[in-house]
């Protein structure tokens, strides 16, 4: 009679463990719970092999291998005890939702890479499952590649986790030697010369390349310097790097600058603390005016203020632009969220004499109920705090304490 055993991998924890018959040997394997990946490959990565003699053993390792790659969420496996030893492995595969940043191999390109890679990681496109096993199992398969083609380093891994989100990357950097960057070129910057946009990066040429941070540049500083200019379709493309140009890797960042667009109007939203013409006039903005981008978020801080002065100190507000080709004008429509309207709580001081405090208090103008206005709140701490200094050399700063429920701010100033 032949009897089939199942032993479970769940997280790496093994059910159940049975020898098959001393003289056994793998007849077939079957894997169950494919999608993504095909049979053969993952008998490839369970070290498997058919006409091989195996034990429980070997079959529980080989189910360690496939879990330790990160590729599935659990894996399960039987097998016959009979001399024809039938294995089937049960997995369910994990989801690929990481982007995976290579981010400065410049031996091969990216697509050349991912062909590469697919030969060592099934299915690879360029993302990953989101676990370390499948970031250790991507960061060897780099490791084989650079080993297959002699080239020198190891593979130093980091996640990047986008600030205000979400969203994870892997991030794989070839060390021990880095490629050197030794020129850098922008092609197609015409409206800011080449040399402009090279100064926030000079720092960068003659050290180690990290296409990651280049890139992350130009979607920041770089394109803020072309809505100054009132540039805001610019775009920079993915950074192309050449070997022996220089004594290292010069990279060229292509740019399309688009058209530069005038100011036209705001138009805003969710408001009712202030009127559109007091919006406008903190705003500072004037039609036929360059949409310079820097100006436009001074005057944002400034609306922000204008709304801290009527006691809405959590106001926010997104601006997205809407441009229009023809006219080379740009309206930008502004969502406000006001947020509640904060009032005075408490003063209190900490950290010099009860008189000292009873003084100070005394010129606090603010009264327990008042709309609370940040902008007193400065002209305060500018006028009567910081000019001051204890015995000890001790200093004034302002640690609100902000009631979010009750809607208050309970005024504390320290002097440390």
């Amino acid at each position: 009679m032949v009897r089939t055993l199942v032993c479970v991998v769940v997280l790496s924890s093994f059910l159940g463990q049975q020898s098959p018959s001393p003289d056994a040997r793998v007849a077939s394997v079957q894997v169950k719970g494919l999608k993504r990946y095909t049979a053969e490959e993952v008998t490839r990565l369970s070290g498997v092999e058919i006409g091989q003699a195996a034990t429980a053993a070997d079959l529980t390792a080989a189910a360690h291998r496939l879990a330790a790659t990160g590729l599935f969420d659990t894996v399960r496996f039987s097998y016959t005890t009979n001399r024809a030893m039938a294995v089937t492995f049960e997995v369910t595969e994990a989801p690929w939702s990481v982007p995976v940043i290579v981010d400065n191999f410049v031996w091969l390109s990216d697509e050349q890479l991912t062909a590469a890679l697919r030969v060592e990681v099934p299915s690879y496109d360029g993302t990953a499952p989101l676990n370390q096993g499948a970031a250790d199992f991507i960061a060897h398969a780099i490791e084989k590649v650079m080993k297959a083609r002699g080239i020198p380093g190891r593979i130093e891994f980091s996640p990047q986790a986008v600030l205000g989100a979400r969203e994870v990357k892997y991030l794989f950097t070839v060390k021990d030697p880095s490629p050197k960057l030794c020129a850098l070129h922008f092609a197609g910057a015409t409206a800011i010369g080449e040399g402009d946009l090279k100064e926030p990066l000079k720092g960068a040429v003659g050290g180690d390349y990290s296409r990651f941070f280049i890139s992350t540049a130009a979607e920041g500083t770089l394109t803020d310097m072309y809505r100054h200019k009132g540039f805001w379709r610019a775009r920079f493309g993915t950074p192309t790097a050449s070997l022996d140009a220089c004594q290292g890797v010069a990279v060229t960042v292509p740019v399309t600058e688009g058209a530069a667009y005038a100011w036209d109007r705001a138009e805003w939203s969710g408001t009712q603390a202030l009127t559109a013409d007091a919006l406008n006039k903190a705003l500072g903005m004037k039609a036929g005016d360059v949409a310079d981008g820097a100006k436009i978020d001074a005057g944002m801080r400034a609306v922000r203020q204008a709304y801290g002065t009527q006691g809405h100190i959590a106001e926010q507000a997104r601006v997205e632009p809407r441009l229009d080709d023809s006219t080379r004008r740009a309206v930008f429509a502004v969502s406000v969220e006001e947020g509640p309207q904060f009032h005075m709580g408490t003063l209190t001081f900490v950290g010099i004499r009860d008189s000292d405090a009873a003084t100070l208090a005394k010129k606090w103008k603010l009264k327990p109920g008042d709309v609370y206005d940040e902008s007193y709140e400065s002209k305060y701490l500018r006028e009567e705090i910081f000019p001051l200094q204890t015995s000890a050399g001790g200093r004034g700063y302002f640690e609100p304490q902000i009631d979010a429920e009750r809607h208050i701010v309970n005024a504390r100033i320290v002097f440390k």
